[in-house]
């Protein structure tokens, strides 16, 4: 069996799942999601509390048992993640070593459990189409989300995504995040409109006032409300537009990244993260379109 750890939020999971599911299917292993970290809280790492966020999802994984987990005790994370000299005795886990993308992936027997975040897409790559449609959701957008599924599924539409929240409110998050600049989306959406002169805009953001008092968008544009509790309703409608401007957010990344066709326009920020210790190299889309994001 391969068992991947879920944290984080909704992006977050996402990409756990994903590389998961690909090391799954490479070594014809069945898959299971680890959800201990949102039953209880860690002793040695701290984090934004979240909750397991996948189950809208066509997944082709089964959340793990108690018996499931039986010989994987979650004090081994505990301890990995807090020691890292430990982790080589621990042999059946296998710790994300950097943020870059971690080659060692591909030398990976069954059973293992994969501990880390693998955001790049070069994990699972060779399954995005697979990946794709275990992110669609098992029911159907409905009532003012299945009508706004419409305008989005238009030609001309723009997902435009503006995540402060966390980023503004929390220091630890500032500082390793940050947020996109007013000049970043008034640049963004002036290549959009040079390129899509018949662009019409739907923007997703955790603080909508923001984005109404600081962007240039005509009146027609869309401020999309009402998903606050169900993120992936706001993941499938940013999804189906045809066009996207990113936030330096992973739920961005994966509207970006699902919504792909020949003829889609990406602006995304650079750099990634505020931090200058970190490096988002392998979280880059070669086909998206890069700009400073101050």
């Amino acid at each position: 069996m391969v068992i991947v750890r879920l944290t984080g939020g909704l992006g977050n999971q996402m990409f756990q799942y994903a590389a998961g599911r690909a090391l799954a299917d490479r070594l014809g292993a069945e898959l299971l999601l680890d959800t201990r970290a949102f039953e209880h809280a860690l002793a040695f790492h701290a984090y934004t509390r979240r909750g397991y966020a996948l189950a809208p999802f066509k997944l082709r994984a089964r959340v793990a048992t108690p018996a499931d987990l039986r010989n994987w005790p979650a004090w081994v994370v505990e301890i990995g993640m807090r020691l890292r000299l430990v982790r080589p005795l621990f042999r059946r886990w296998h710790f994300e070593s950097a943020i870059t993308y971690d080659p060692s992936i591909r030398t990976l027997h069954a059973p293992v459990c994969l501990v880390g975040y693998w955001q790049s897409e070069r994990y699972f790559i060779g399954i995005a189409d697979g990946i794709r449609a275990d992110f669609t959701l098992r029911e159907p957008l409905a009532d003012a989300n299945a009508r706004l599924l419409e305008l989005a599924r238009s030609a001309s539409s723009v997902g435009l995504h503006v995540r402060r929240g966390d980023f503004v409110n929390l220091n630890a998050a500032a500082q390793m995040h940050g947020v996109c600049s007013v000049e970043y989306y008034r640049r963004a959406i002036s290549i959009v409109r040079s390129r899509c002169p018949e662009c019409h805009f739907l923007v997703f953001s955790d603080d909508p006032e923001w984005a109404r008092a600081e962007l240039p968008l005509e009146s027609s544009a869309v401020f999309v409300a009402g998903n606050g509790e169900r993120p992936e309703q706001d993941l499938a409608l940013m999804r189906a537009c045809k066009h996207h401007v990113m936030a330096n957010s992973s739920f961005s990344w994966w509207a970006g990244w699902l919504g792909y066709s020949p003829e889609q326009i990406v602006i995304a920020p650079a750099p990634w993260y505020a931090s200058p210790k970190l490096d988002a190299r392998d979280l880059a889309v070669s086909r998206w379109q890069y700009l400073s994001r101050v």
